[in-house]
């Protein structure tokens, strides 16, 4: 009887400027990539976005091993032959988001014909903003989004000066207080768009959303459609930052989509610090998004890639090719 066959590779590369977050300063980043090879022997890749420990989120790259080596020992023999099927198996992942997204992007590529297209190019940036822009020759996004830190009021005033046409967008990954807010409410302006996930728990959007006037878009706590609903029901957020990882991958992804959508809720694409396999389909999704999502060129974050030159950037746009996976490059 034939069967199907999972492999784990690791890749690991160093950034091309160092990430400093509220939460974590990082050197470079690592990964899993999983080998999907069916029953007739075709193969596919999936670009695991859990970190190789728990800062920012309960799965690890051990542990989205561990469960799909679980998921994976119940369907070694199952003849997966329909997207709808296969959707329906992941749903076993459901506890677990990265491991789920990986089979996604897997299952997607396999029942899905990729192609090309030009989106809107979202940078975000951790410090060293005038850094950032003497490496892009004038090649501008659409959309900055700059990490909070005790220098944001300064990052602020140089957009302003230097770069008015471009929006501006502020990631505070929950650490917000109230004696923020002033501060805050003084970057309003139309091409301010929205801060992002400025506090850490609901009960704080509750206590403060009236005080804040920027539009507020969550990110952490857009866990899953559940909680999305939470937020917007109770009139405490203004959109939506869709992180595929974070709630189980394309089709799920989909699916919030749709309800922002009817909800006349604004979303936008987050990224997790993506090689070329996984920002793909991260950029693939954003072709839906209200504002430039996180949608960079190949080299913008990192010196090498599994994916060669799959997302260039060209009269500010970005071009994005169906990614090739360069096997040579995987660790076993």
């Amino acid at each position: 009887m034939s069967k199907n066959t999972m492999n784990f590779y690791l890749f690991k590369a160093p950034f091309r400027v160092s990430i400093k977050t509220p939460l974590i300063e990082m050197e470079e980043r690592e990964v899993l990539i999983v080998e999907w090879v069916d029953s007739n022997g075709q193969k596919y890749y999936g670009e695991c976005n859990a970190f190789s420990t728990d800062w920012y989120h309960f799965e690890t790259i051990d542990s989205v091993k561990k469960e799909l080596t679980n998921w994976f020992e119940r369907h070694v023999y199952d003849q997966i032959n329909s997207y709808k099927l296969s959707c329906q198996l992941i749903d076993e992942l459901n506890d677990f988001p990265n491991a789920r997204t990986v089979m996604s992007m897997i299952f997607y590529q396999k029942f899905h014909d990729l192609y090309e297209f030009d989106i809107a190019y979202g940078a975000t940036v951790n410090h060293d903003i005038e850094k950032y822009f003497n490496q892009y020759h004038g090649e501008l996004p659409s959309r900055i989004k700059i990490k909070w830190h005790n220098g944001i009021r300064n990052d602020i005033a140089f957009l302003e000066q230097y770069y008015p046409q471009i929006k501006r967008a502020i990631d505070a990954n929950g650490v917000l207080e109230e004696s923020n807010i002033s501060l805050l409410n003084t970057f309003k302006d139309q091409d301010f768009i929205y801060i992002e996930q400025p506090f850490s728990h609901f009960d704080l959007y509750k206590e403060y959303r009236k005080s804040l006037t920027l539009p507020i878009f969550i990110d952490e706590s857009a866990l899953n459609l559940e909680q999305i609903n939470k937020f917007n029901k109770s009139e405490l957020i203004d959109g939506v930052v869709i992180k595929p990882s974070r709630i189980g991958g394309i089709d799920k992804s989909l699916e919030i989509i749709d309800y922002c959508k009817k909800n006349k809720l604004k979303f936008v694409i987050g990224g997790m610090y993506e090689f070329g396999l996984s920002s793909y389909f991260t950029a693939y999704l954003a072709q839906h998004s209200d504002y430039p999502s996180d949608v960079t060129p190949s080299d913008y974050y990192f010196m090498d890639d599994i994916v060669k030159d799959s997302a260039e950037i060209k009269n500010n746009k970005i071009k994005y090719l169906p990614p090739k996976v360069d096997t040579d490059k995987l660790i076993k």
